[in-house]
């Protein structure tokens, strides 16, 4: 692969940036298209003064030519304008934005001599038929399980609790969106079994889904400097990270903690969508809001717990999960959730808080067995690394460029 034949594109920080990344060392990458990049000359490197130096870290492109990145800024700077007030966010919201982007990528592409267009799901369907007029190959990374799927697992939870279901999880104009992305997609990325398996419950192609699970950064997402003294007379210290709300399974943690009395102990760490305020407000547990952290801030709550859990309803990945195995935490995951794990006995059904309760109290009971689980979730976490992530998009892009 020698031609410059791939062009990449999307206005958030998602995984975009190193599938970008595996077509540059292929030799493949065209253009990157973002909305701001913190590189040499770009948008980025002048909002840092405004931002501060950390502020768009995610955005930054080590190892990318930056005569490959170009910068669509407009739309992303009108949404941060527009949410800085609740009385104006509503005017731009993220998804505005990311169709402006799409549309100008979109004319772009009008003039592209590329063969394979990589677009991620949001901001990808203008690109689409562009691609699909210029004759070329056109790859959605889907960052999120089947729309009907979640909608789905959402009802059934509200039965199970005896709430009202929620509201639909997209706007009406995003919803549609994201069906004609998917319709128009000769390929789609997806990370996990149960996001593959979203899918084809919906009527796709095995064929059509790509699995090529995520990665954890090492680097940051580590042990301790010096390993943390634990008593065994003091509770276990669950720790869950995430949107605390229904999709979490945030009602079936709450019993399950509940259930094990005092041996265990929950700290909550993320933003709280009041969905289950009624739930939490009625145990009797202990239970800690950590609020929203940044990656310094919740590597340290990592580091003062004992374990992570993640009782989703669905997860299409739990890259909470994978940081936490590698800070040396083990994890209680459910079935629906995509992250890897070392041991199928670190998975429970999902709304099912006594399963919970039974992992918690192994723990509570069992220090060496946490101890013993927290070495294999290091180890474990070790090999899924952005290399292996991008040495597998890197086998895609050949196979999909010999077509």
């Amino acid at each position: 692969m020698n031609n410059r034949e791939v062009i990449v594109a999307y206005s958030g920080v998602h995984q975009a940036f190193q599938i970008a990344l595996a077509a540059h060392e292929a030799g493949v990458l065209d253009t990157f298209y973002g909305s701001v990049f913190d590189a040499p000359g770009k948008w980025g490197e002048r909002l840092r003064f405004i931002v501060g130096k950390d502020g768009l870290v995610s955005r930054r492109c080590p190892g990318l030519e930056v005569a490959r990145l170009k910068e669509i800024p407009a739309p992303f700077l009108w949404n941060r304008l527009a949410g800085r007030s609740r009385f104006t966010r509503r005017w731009y919201p993220w998804y505005q934005a990311n169709f402006d982007f799409d549309r100008q990528v979109a004319a772009r592409l009008s003039k592209a001599k590329c063969h394979l267009f990589i677009g991620t799901e949001t901001c990808a369907r203008d690109s689409f038929r562009v691609a699909s007029e210029r004759g070329m190959i056109k790859v959605l990374d889907c960052p999120q399980v089947h729309p009907v799927f979640l909608t789905r697992l959402l009802a059934a939870a509200a039965d199970n609790l005896g709430v009202p279901p929620p509201p639909p999880f997209d706007p009406p104009e995003l919803a549609a969106r994201k069906a004609e992305e998917f319709a128009m997609a000769d390929v789609m990325l997806v990370i996990s079994e149960v996001h593959r398996r979203s899918f084809i419950e919906a009527g796709f192609s095995p064929e059509q889904l790509v699995e090529i699970p995520l990665w954890v950064d090492s680097g940051l997402w580590q042990p301790p400097p010096k390993a943390q003294t634990r008593q065994p007379t003091e509770p276990l210290r669950a720790l869950f990270v995430g949107n605390i709300g229904l999709r979490k399974g945030i009602p079936w943690l709450v019993q399950a903690v509940e259930k094990c009395g005092k041996a265990v102990q929950l700290t909550l760490a993320g933003v709280n969508s009041g969905e289950t305020d009624r739930f939490i407000s009625q145990s009797r547990s202990v239970i800690h809001f950590a609020g929203k952290k940044n990656k310094a801030e919740l590597r340290e709550i990592y580091w003062q717990s004992d374990l992570l859990v993640l009782p989703s309803l669905v997860d299409t990945f739990g890259f909470v999960a994978l940081e936490a195995m590698a800070c040396g935490l083990p994890v209680i995951v459910t079935e629906n959730c995509g992250v890897p794990v070392p041991e199928p006995a670190w998975r429970v059904p999902i709304m099912n808080s006594d399963a919970i309760a039974q992992r918690l109290e192994y723990y509570a009971t069992n220090r060496e067995a946490l101890q013993r689980d927290g070495q294999s979730a290091q180890q474990f976490a070790r090999q899924f690394t952005p290399e292996r992530y991008r040495e597998q998009i890197k086998n895609l892009l050949r196979e999909l460029l010999k077509k």
